[in-house]
């Protein structure tokens, strides 16, 4: 099984369903590659009037981060704001059969089928080095250089950190997974009125490409449509400002690079469990610890709360966790789950016993475990009694 079964399970293709809050809370690959292209496209887009949200954990599980993620991307794309996944806001991912059945992801895909899905399959290909293997724009049938061109893909996917996918052309369920996270754009044809994350692709190449200067906001504006109809009368094809599968065969001739490598993005190897919008929560634990293992926590019974003192000490990078992830927060919360409090550490020039802590306070983990404790009225030690707060160490953008 591919990685992305084997972590978000069960594996549901992408756009086979509506994704909505309900109890339980639906989960499955299908979100997981939602909550990851979302993610991706914060990351990428720079609009003018700032980014369109907060990223969300991905864990795989539609929950009400995930909700507000998709009335964001509803927002911003002029749709109604239901919160609700369907055919409109699938349709800003590029999932959609404007090249016909059967939907893309649906069937597993090999040497000898045709399909609206192998058009799709080979307009996403041919966004990248793997259209010098397919030769020509997307016709709709899966013949050996398709299955060439696929297998390239994949060993890319699995050099990138992928896993659990199979040494030939045949493309399946992890193999869609990687597509939808790595391709980018290529699931319809591009034209005015028509904008979403594919778009931020197209933007994005031909701004390597020297033909676009302005900003990735995912919209279909008359200087994207200029740019296009520049490339196309460059590449000497027609120029119509649509992009199609002769264009994107032409971006592909021009972008000599692996699939992963435009965007630099990495493979999530891990679910991330879900403490905030942009956190990871650490699990706590009760008893005594080391005294650097002890987060002091000053309370005044005739104050109530007064304040959280945290240090954490020999932390790894944030960017081990991925590389979206450049500090680290504490966030405290009661023992109902309410947040008290959410604070951005930074770094401390500290050395020896000290090395890697962030400011500011006294706490420390120790294999990978916080615990926040009372302590007497005006103490700053610990640790006394039961745990009646908890901390949880995040890390945010």
């Amino acid at each position: 099984m591919a990685l992305f079964e084997t972590t978000f399970p069960p594996y549901v293709p992408f756009g086979s369903r509506n994704l909505s809050l309900t109890s339980p809370q639906m989960r499955g690959t299908d979100v997981a590659v939602f909550q990851a292209v979302y993610n991706l496209m914060l990351k990428t887009m720079n609009p003018a009037s700032g980014p369109i949200g907060s990223p969300v954990a991905l864990d795989g599980i539609f929950g009400s981060a995930s909700r507000q993620a998709a009335i964001n991307i509803q927002a911003y794309f002029g749709l109604s704001t239901d919160g609700i996944v369907g055919p409109n806001t699938f349709f800003v991912f590029g999932q959609g059969n404007t090249y016909g059945g059967p939907r893309f992801g649906s069937r597993t895909l090999q040497q000898g089928m045709s399909g609206g899905d192998v058009t799709v399959l080979q307009n996403r290909l041919n966004l990248y080095r793997y259209a010098s293997i397919l030769g020509a724009p997307a016709d709709g049938v899966f013949g050996s250089r398709t299955d060439g061109a696929a297998f390239a893909f994949k060993q890319d996917a699995i050099a990138n950190g992928q896993t659990g996918l199979t040494s030939n052309g045949v493309v399946g369920n992890g193999t869609f997974d990687a597509l939808w996270l790595y391709t980018g754009a290529g699931g319809r044809g591009i034209l005015p009125g028509r904008n979403g994350f594919d778009v931020v692709m197209i933007q994005v190449l031909l701004a390597r490409l020297g033909y676009y200067s302005g900003l990735f906001t995912g919209f279909y504006d008359a200087a994207t449509i200029a740019a296009v109809r520049a490339f196309q009368t460059a590449r000497g094809i027609g120029v119509d400002g649509e992009v199609g599968p002769v264009t994107f065969h032409q971006f592909g001739i021009l972008n000599p690079f692996a699939a992963p490598q435009p965007l630099a993005l990495a493979w999530p190897t891990a679910p991330q469990p879900q403490v905030s919008t942009c956190s990871i929560g650490l699990t706590s634990q009760t008893g005594d610890l080391h005294p650097y293992g002890v987060a002091s926590l000053v309370i005044n019974g005739a104050e109530g709360f007064e304040s959280v003192d945290v240090v954490g000490n020999f932390l790894p990078d944030p960017s081990t966790f991925g590389s979206q992830y450049g500090a680290y927060a504490f966030q405290l919360t009661s023992a109902t789950g309410a947040v008290l409090a959410q604070i951005l550490m930074s770094v401390l020039p500290t050395a020896g016993d000290w090395a890697g802590s962030y400011s500011p306070g006294v706490y420390s983990i120790q294999k990978g475990l916080v615990q926040v404790l009372p302590t007497p009225a005006g103490s700053a030690t610990g640790p006394y009694g039961s745990v009646v707060l908890q901390g949880n160490l995040a890390m945010c953008q």
